[in-house]
């Protein structure tokens, strides 16, 4: 009895990272129910192997590791299916993207366009021609011919991206097209009913090889472009055996006129259901710090998820979930967790979008209001936070704060929210 006593405030402890890492590595929340329990069986039963009690997340992770691999092997005949093999399986064709450089590579030959994709994907030319079992100057004539392809294809923003080592270049425009004033903004609410929608695209960017965005970043009550940050999806990952896509971020700060390349690099898994934070590399810009690494192993790894579910990731599907209104006043009991807040009809510019909207808080100190059209693609986030938050914010002068206390504002369980910014994507120019 005392052994299972044992077992079971260890297991508790470490409960959390067990489930997400069998969650990431398999392709639906049942089979990853089966893999969870066949694990908790098999370390009950070998508990007393274990001589250092100390070690025991180490140990249950193995575990967990060999039972995944055992869950593909009788699935699959092998330990590990690729990312691309995990695409196909998890593909859910409901969810509609512009996925305009994956357009494109559909219209090359098959035998070009695996070269191309590879490449794309970070595989040296000896790789691909070991992987495709042809000669490497095979890889090299068909490289040639699906870039001329490719770059005879593109648009011109598409072509000036991959053409980054062209001579004659023009000078790159981080602005990214987004005007130095705000465009016009009309937010109408609508009298269509709620439909839920899937969304992968929260962050201004879907986490799928070859897909790039922008948002602009417009302050109060200038309403002046301050920020353009453009997130791109160069190749796969895989953290911890779990597959998945890498993500750059680069920030431009208008009125310094600098440019922060990967300001901010992370790691990301799109299934079916959800959207998963694998890792985030910290401090990669900045030479005065060493690079931090975090991983979704560590307890303390701040995973994007909703509400108090710490193991499944980020869902996909936004449900129809109100806040309770009081008075003029939000009321939300979770904090991450999504809170519809209905339809409406979101003018940016010239273009229109139908949308549903949601509100998060997070922590108590920021609330974020989304706009997410019928195609899943977010089209403006609105953002507040608190005044205590702002003024212990070193980024913000004394001045900016005090320019900004006459904005709207948003009350979320009783703490008042000031509206600072709009985060317009270039989805919706």
């Amino acid at each position: 009895m005392e052994t299972k006593i044992i077992f079971e405030q260890l297991l508790k402890r470490h409960r959390i990272v067990v489930e997400r890492y069998i969650n990431y590595r398999m392709p639906t929340t049942h089979d990853a129910d089966d893999v969870i329990q066949e694990t908790y069986l098999a370390a009950f039963e070998h508990f007393s192997d274990l001589q250092n009690h100390d070690f025991f997340k180490q140990w249950i992770l193995t575990i967990a590791r060999n039972q995944c691999n055992l869950w593909y092997r009788r699935s699959y005949g092998v330990d590990k299916v690729s990312l691309e093999e995990l695409v196909d399986v998890l593909e859910a064709p409901e969810l509609v993207y512009d996925d305009t450089v994956a357009t494109i590579l559909r219209r090359i030959p098959a035998d070009l366009r695996t070269v191309l994709q590879l490449t794309l994907d970070g595989y040296k030319q000896a790789e691909i021609a070991e992987q495709l079992r042809i000669p490497i100057g095979t890889v090299k004539s068909r490289l040639h011919y699906a870039k001329r392809l490719f770059r005879d294809a593109c648009p011109p923003d598409i072509k000036a991206y991959y053409e980054r080592g062209s001579k004659k270049m023009a000078k790159k425009d981080y602005t990214c097209g987004f005007p130095m004033e705000m465009p016009a903004l009309i937010i109408q609410k609508s009298t269509r009913p709620f439909t839920e929608v899937k969304c992968a695209d929260e962050a201004f960017i879907i986490p799928r090889i070859g897909q790039k965005n922008s948002e602009g970043t417009y302050r109060y009550p200038d309403k002046k472009l301050a920020i353009v940050s453009t997130c791109y999806v160069p190749k796969a990952a895989m953290v911890h055996e779990v597959a998945g896509v890498k993500i750059c971020r680069d920030t431009y700060n208008v009125k310094a006129d600098k440019l922060y390349k990967n300001e901010c690099i992370w790691f990301s898994q799109l299934t079916e259901e959800y959207v998963r934070d694998l890792g985030t590399i910290a401090g990669d810009d900045d030479d005065e710090y060493p690079t931090a690494i975090y991983t979704f192993l560590e307890e303390d790894y701040d995973v994007v998820v909703n509400g108090k579910d710490r193991i499944h990731g980020r869902s996909l599907l936004i449900k129809e979930n109100p806040p309770r209104i009081e008075n003029n006043k939000l009321y939300v009991d979770e904090s991450h967790e999504r809170y519809t807040i209905g339809t409406y009809d979101v003018t940016i510019g010239e273009r229109t979008f139908e949308t549903i909207a949601f509100i998060r808080m997070q922590n108590n100190t920021i609330v974020t209001e989304s706009y997410v059209d019928s195609n899943g693609r977010l089209v403006l986030m609105r953002w507040y936070e608190s005044m205590d938050c702002l003024e212990a914010n070193d980024n913000f002068s004394d001045q900016f704060i005090g320019r900004i206390r006459n904005n709207a504002s948003i009350t979320v369980n009783d703490i008042q929210y000031i509206h600072i910014e709009d985060r317009i994507s270039e989805y919706a120019l």
